[in-house]
């Protein structure tokens, strides 16, 4: 059980510290925040994204958050998961079989 709630707290604390820090460099022309906004338009998309990080169990991800994740740029992608360099292209190639 407490690990259930351990996942949930730190997905949450890795969306907030991720999604406020400003220690890589801003991409010219496109603003850091505007980023994920495609994703964060979809309903639970962003946590079952980081979820799927932190379990390494890529098909709990929805197709609708598929979708959204195939149509952000490729250095927005590179920027915002940085810290998970092989995620993105694994990612990537689920959700183009899932299309």
């Amino acid at each position: 059980m407490w690990t259930n709630k351990f996942f949930f707290l730190f997905t949450v604390a890795c969306m907030a510290v991720f999604g406020t820090a400003q220690t890589l460099p801003s991409i010219p022309g496109q603003d850091p925040a505007d980023c994920l906004s495609s994703l964060e338009l979809i309903p639970n998309c962003i946590s079952e994204i980081f979820g799927s990080i932190i379990s390494g169990q890529i098909g709990t991800i929805g197709h609708s958050c598929c979708h959204a994740f195939l149509g952000l740029n490729a250095d927005c992608v590179t920027q915002t998961f940085a810290f998970a360099p092989l995620f993105p292209p694994t990612l990537r190639d689920h959700c183009s079989k899932q299309s």
